[in-house]
């Protein structure tokens, strides 16, 4: 017969091992920008990337322990080990880090209020405005952006969306360049609190000066990685990946 004492220690051996098949807590880095990513009203993150990214972690058996911040900071608390991965991954990664496939696409745009009369072409007539951008954008959009917007008369790149809308629609800047999507919701948003400022009541232009940009995560561990792209590839297969591009689709 066993002694207690060795039933009590195989018990809490049993009890420190976790079960087979138990997913794996990896703490990961995301940025917040609505709609893509954003808190709701009990602190829990949503959107469309979110729901992406979750699932792609579930479909890998991991589980997504987020943790927010700008794009540079998200750089930083990799170096430093304080993430496992992060996304997306906005320009150069750290050296050590190792790229997924790419999860999601983003349109940037260059906007521009209508009542200006500016008319964009290509990413070297900004050379000429007040241009706002997202943070890292002159390490994202290619050599002839980052050329126009060293000679540009203002350039400034500003991780926070809502300031972005807020820059183009009171005239601090004459065109603002971010995901399409992410300005029109935060447009949106200033014009549905604006009130009777006349201001701010005028028609934007887009300009697709752009191409698509395919945005990949990036782990410190190469192995992780793998996972995520075997999680990716599973939720493509069986419609996970289509049931939430359709679900946040504009027309939905």
């Amino acid at each position: 017969m066993p002694s207690r004492l060795f039933v009590f220690l195989c018990c809490l051996l049993l009890l420190a091992v976790p079960p087979v098949g138990a997913a794996e807590k990896v703490t990961f880095g995301l940025r917040e920008a609505a709609p893509l990513v954003y808190r709701v009203a009990d602190g829990r993150l949503a959107g469309i990337e979110y729901e992406l990214l979750e699932a792609i972690f579930k479909a890998a058996n991991m589980t997504m322990e987020p943790y927010v911040g700008s794009n540079a900071r998200l750089v930083v608390a990799a170096n430093g080990a304080v993430v496992a991965g992060f996304a997306p991954v906005v320009g150069d990664g750290p050296a050590d880090i190792t790229l997924t496939d790419s999860y999601i696409t983003y349109q940037n745009v260059a906007m521009t209020l209508a009542g200006r009369d500016i008319h964009l072409e290509r990413p070297d007539d900004l050379r000429h405005w007040r241009v706002l951008a997202f943070q890292r954008a002159s390490k994202v959009l290619g050599p002839e952006f980052a050329a126009a917007v060293a000679a540009a008369p203002d350039y400034r790149e500003e991780p926070t969306q809502a300031l972005q809308a807020h820059g183009l629609l009171f005239g601090r800047y004459d065109v603002v360049v971010a995901e399409t999507r992410v300005l029109h919701y935060h447009i949106a948003r200033v014009l549905a609190g604006s009130g009777s400022d006349t201001r701010l009541h005028l028609p934007v232009e887009e300009y697709r000066i752009f191409p698509p940009t395919p945005y990949r995560a990036g782990f410190r561990d190469a192995a992780l990685a793998a996972r995520f792209n075997e999680g990716l590839r599973r939720i493509q297969a069986n419609g996970t990946y289509a049931t939430i591009m359709a679900r946040h689709s504009p027309t939905q």
